[in-house]
């Protein structure tokens, strides 16, 4: 006994103290829900969704989640001249929602969402934009910092960079500090606050601001049938492949790093799936990326409540089976099973009509999905992004990759575009795909990529070995080869070797072809096809009262120009409608869009458009788009006169509405109002959907 008690002494005297590790700094998110699409509308529910109601918040709550974020768009209801008055209602219906929030129990972030003049022009918006958050500020000073946070603008992108986010948010930040010295404040980075951003984003000099960022990876899965996306991502693309497993550990590692470099732990605000995804893919999604990033202690706030992307059913009172339970809540319900997929392509994501057209126009079979660009990357030397823009040939979309520096070998950095198929011995391969460079330093300023089918695991053997000359215009490039040895399924890939420069480069649509020895000819454009008669948010949601693919609208105004042109989204028909000069009334030019079914008082109806201004004369830069359902003669009386907010990109704008007055079929019409504003809208498929038994006005 007395030995052990002498060894436990000198034990304890040879005894090294163990200096801590400051734990990152956070706040203390949890698990976290949008309240998404409700006060971003120009009114609650003028995107078709639910006006918020107190109890929500006790229902958000008692399911275990401890944070709500709240997305507003100030921009709509505050002045445009100092002081930039924000409506009295408006503030006020705010500051009641927040209140609701707290007495549930909850955290509260309060957001600016689309407030896009700071998108366009930062540093012009800056002024306006403090001022706002000025009244913000002072409305909510008296609020409990524990449970109230502030984030400044909802995903930064456009002109709005690195380069002049602490300048243009600096105003607000000191606007907010003069009556909140202590209250956080969220900041996102640059490029719509991506994971990416993190690696630029430079927060300002204050303890209490911290960062955030958004995750919506792979983006062709999360958002697919967007119709707010240009070019929309395909339907049918599956989630949890080798390659998006691949792609979460990479992204974890990217917080670690950040965390490892700042002492900050940043926390995700947004992460979400489209509802045009099976529900179980949905909670396949969701589960993954929990399990990827709760181990790191981040909060996570997922898209969204009941609004698009949703986790509970206000129609039905319910949660979606599964979803709580994918991302760590208590939850007894089961996701639906997915469906039968014919042994011989399980585990393959399943053609799309679209690819299905495509492999059958190109000689071979198709053996790669050229839809997806969530290719996995390597490289240190090298940062890559999505890009989007309707000149970019083969579905106006890219991947963008940026070498920082040449690498030892063209191998150092590149990315791996996966194949479905095993490449057998003897088989006659060709892939084809867009690309063009920004920027070069070879000495002929133009880039080059390595191109070669491969392996993606040790030893990476492969064959088809070819170098590339890429010039600064879009070109369609092709490689063909025919395979000296087999690859097994599922290690079969197009290796894109990118460090034989330093450059930046863009490739875009890739298609690889088994059995053919090229695919130009067959590469060119389909012809345009015909608008389906109901995008997927519109589907089972009432009977068509128009037919969306009739054009012969009656157009009038002399102030106005009318223009067919086409569109990526829902088909290829829209009108560009071209205003030249404003008038006192809306009225005075547009078009109207014949009804050939009947409308009884107290219908309930649902009213789709789908737009975008390409240029507009006002404050913010928006269109204005009044419309109105009504008789097609004198005296045109009729109901349901809204005035849209048409911003720069495609979206379906949806409102609902309750029949005043009935109309006879073939004696209706929807009016499409242009003149309140000098500009150019264009419009795509218009939609009157009668939705069942008469009710109140949709959302409430």
């Amino acid at each position: 006994m007395k030995r052990a008690i002498l060894l436990a002494a000198v034990v304890a005297s040879m005894a090294v103290p163990v200096r801590s590790i400051a734990a990152p700094r956070g706040l203390p998110v949890g698990t976290c829900i949008n309240m998404g699409n409700s006060l971003e509308p120009p009114t609650e529910t003028a995107w078709g969704g639910h006006r918020i109601a107190d109890d929500d918040f006790a229902n958000i709550a008692s399911a275990g989640f401890t944070t709500i974020r709240l997305p507003v768009r100030w921009d709509s209801h505050a002045g445009k001249e100092a002081p930039y008055t924000i409506e009295p209602v408006f503030l006020a219906r705010v500051k009641h929602l927040v209140g609701a929030a707290q007495a549930a129990g909850l955290n509260v972030i309060l957001d600016s969402h689309n407030f896009e003049s700071m998108h366009s022009d930062p540093l012009g918006s800056a002024p306006r934009f403090a001022g706002i958050w000025k009244q913000i500020a002072v409305a909510f000073a008296d609020q409990p910092i524990k449970t109230l946070w502030f984030e400044l603008e909802n995903e930064p992108h456009d002109k709005f960079t690195n380069a002049n986010l602490i300048e243009a948010l600096s105003p607000a930040l000191a606007a907010v500090r003069a009556t909140n010295p202590d209250r956080p404040v969220i900041i996102g980075g640059e490029f719509w606050s991506g994971i990416d951003s993190l690696a630029t984003l430079t927060l300002p000099d204050d303890r209490n601001v911290y960062p955030t960022f958004h995750y919506y990876e792979p983006f062709e899965f999360t958002h697919q049938g967007a119709d707010w996306v240009e070019p929309v991502p395909p339907l049918g693309r599956t989630y949890g492949s080798a390659d998006d497993a691949a792609r979460l550990v990479r992204d974890v590692q990217k917080i670690r790093d950040y965390t490892a470099r700042t002492g900050l732990l940043p926390f995700m605000g947004e992460t979400g799936a489209h509802t045009t995804a099976p529900l179980d893919q949905r909670v396949k999604y969701h589960a993954a990326v929990t399990k990827a990033f709760a181990p790191l202690g981040i909060g996570m706030c997922t898209w969204a409540y009941t609004n698009t992307f949703p986790f509970y059913d206000s129609d039905k009172k319910q949660w979606l089976p599964a979803m709580r339970g994918a991302i760590g809540l208590p939850d007894t319900t089961t996701a639906p099973a997915p469906a039968a997929v014919p042994a011989a392509v399980a585990g393959e994501r399943q053609p799309t009509p679209e690819l299905q057209a495509l492999d059958d126009a190109l000689p071979g079979h198709l053996i790669n999905d050229p839809s997806a660009l969530d290719w996995a990357t390597f490289g240190a030397i090298m940062k890559a992004k999505n890009v989007r823009s309707a000149d970019i040939p083969g579905g106006g979309a890219a991947v963008q990759f940026a070498l920082q520096s040449l690498g030892t070998a063209p191998y150092d950095a590149g990315a791996n575009v996966p194949i479905r198929t095993a490449l057998r011995s003897k088989g006659d391969y060709v892939a084809a795909f867009w690309a063009r460079t920004i920027k070069s330093d070879a000495p002929d300023g133009k880039g080059r990529i390595g191109v070669r089918f491969q392996q993606n695991v040790a030893p990476y053997a492969g064959f088809g070995d070819t170098a590339l000359t890429i010039g600064s215009e879009w070109q369609l490039y092709e490689v063909a080869a025919q395979a000296d040895r087999d690859i097994a399924k599922g290690q079969a890939v197009l290796g894109l070797q990118l460090a034989g420069a330093r450059q930046t480069i863009e490739i875009g649509q890739v298609i690889v072809v088994e059995g053919a020895k090229t695919i130009r000819q067959a590469a060119a454009p389909a012809a345009p096809a015909a608008d389906p008669e109901l995008p997927p948010q519109l589907v089972g949601k009432g009977d068509l009262l128009n037919d969306p693919a009739n054009r012969e609208w009656l157009l009038y105004g002399t102030a106005q120009t009318a223009k067919a042109t086409t569109t990526n989204v829902y088909g290829r028909v829209a009108t560009l409608l071209t205003v030249g000069t404003a008038s006192a009334n809306a009225y005075d030019a547009g078009a109207s869009v014949p009804l050939q079914g009947a409308i009884a008082e107290g219908d309930r109806l649902r009213i789709a458009v789908l737009a975008r201004t390409v240029s507009a004369a006002t404050p913010d830069g928006q269109g204005k788009l009044a419309i109105r359902v009504q008789q097609n003669s004198a005296p045109y009386d009729g109901f349901a006169d809204n005035i849209l907010i048409v911003g720069p990109n495609w979206r379906l704008y949806q409102i609902g509405t309750t029949a005043t007055r009935a109309l006879a079929a073939g004696q209706g019409q929807l009016a499409l109002h242009t003149a309140g504003a000098e500009q150019a809208l264009e419009i795509g498929p218009v939609y009157v959907l009668r939705e069942g038994t008469p009710s109140v006005e949709l959302g409430k």
